[in-house]
């Protein structure tokens, strides 16, 4: 009688082992997923992360995966010149305040940015980390914020009122093999001794978040046009940023909004190509042309207001061109050509 409870009690733990990989199996085959890596670099971006820290993702599964996080490099990515100060001359090169960006009358919690109309052949040489010599692919992939007042970060600043916080989302080379995705915080006109953990520049602080590294290697020129570059900002929760790209490979950081508060503030996006970092150049190829791109999540549906202002102090060596209008879209969106071809009059494009 023993041998026989022995044997069905056996039979029993085998059958529930069994139910239990089915409905892993089940599980597993239920998981959302994406038809094309297109749909999927769209859709990765609007998966919300489990929590603070650092995930991967892989085509065409639509969910984040943990890894470990890394340290941002501290190269800074220089603010441009802030509104009403002296800009540069000359002909429209994008960057150190000039640019596009995209206002709305209510604020922001997501933008995205994308290229599109990228020339083929499209190359790019910089320098990595904003110094030594050049070399190709050197570039950094920012959506930044625009400079405000009020943030809690300031309230120890040598004068509040006067203290600018400044949020980016960004993409920077490190080397031939690596990549990072992170936000770099900025006090600028801090003028007095910077937060602990925040890095001293001029009378600025600036700081990172934690860092992830791009699966697969750094973004090349080439990729440009199947890059996704998203920011997010949530009110008393996470702030996050993720890249995407065309091999099916995402990664992506959060991090507190506390950091500098950006969600009660953000409305207007600056998004864009640029030197990758130390105030550097991205120079490309001649008859180089690209579109950029910013899709909005906003209180409002209506297209954006398009302000020729910009916020980084990082540039490239095309110029703010002709661009042509936009049709219907399911959100606010925006898009300024640039090119070191034939650019006609500068003008952006926006639609909602």
């Amino acid at each position: 009688m023993r041998k026989i409870k022995r044997s069905l009690g056996v039979l029993a733990a085998i059958a529930i082992a069994a139910t239990s990989v089915m409905s892993g199996s089940a599980l597993a085959a239920t998981q959302p997923t994406a038809k094309t890596k297109a749909q999927w670099r769209a859709d990765i971006a609007r998966v919300r992360q489990p929590g603070s820290g650092c995930y991967h993702a892989s085509y065409p599964a639509l969910r984040w995966h943990a890894v470990k996080c890394a340290a941002a490099p501290k190269v800074p990515l220089l603010p441009g010149p802030v509104a009403g100060s002296a800009r540069h001359g000359g002909p429209e090169t994008v960057g150190d305040g000039t640019d596009y960006s995209a206002q709305v009358s209510g604020l922001i919690s997501k933008a995205t940015g994308t290229f599109q109309g990228v020339s083929s052949g499209i190359t790019e040489k910089g320098q990595a980390g904003g110094s030594g010599s050049q070399v190709a692919n050197a570039f950094s992939l920012q959506l930044n914020s625009q400079f405000f007042t009020g943030s809690p970060a300031c309230a120890n600043s040598g004068d509040p009122s006067g203290c600018l916080a400044w949020q980016q989302f960004v993409y920077t080379y490190e080397s031939r093999s690596v990549g990072y995705v992170f936000m770099q915080y900025w006090l600028i006109n801090y003028d007095a001794t910077c937060p602990s953990g925040w890095f001293t520049y001029s009378s600025d602080c600036y700081t990172n978040s934690n860092a992830s590294t791009v699966p697969g290697g750094p973004v090349t020129a080439a990729q440009l046009a199947t890059v996704n570059l998203t920011g997010s900002a949530a009110s008393g929760g996470q702030d996050g940023v993720s890249l995407s790209v065309g091999s099916g490979r995402a990664t992506s950081v959060t991090n507190s909004d506390s950091k500098i508060h950006l969600a009660s503030s953000w409305n207007t996006t600056e998004w864009g190509v640029y030197g990758d970092g130390g105030g550097s150049a991205a120079n490309f190829g001649s008859g180089t042309t690209l579109e950029a791109q910013t899709v909005l999540t906003a209180t409002s549906g209506a297209a954006p207001t398009c302000v020729q202002e910009g916020f980084t102090g990082e540039t490239n060596n095309l110029t703010l061109a002709s661009t042509p209008a936009l049709g219907s879209e399911s959100s606010p969106t925006m898009a300024s050509r640039q090119t070191n071809g034939s650019a006609g009059t500068a003008s952006c494009a926006a639609a909602g």
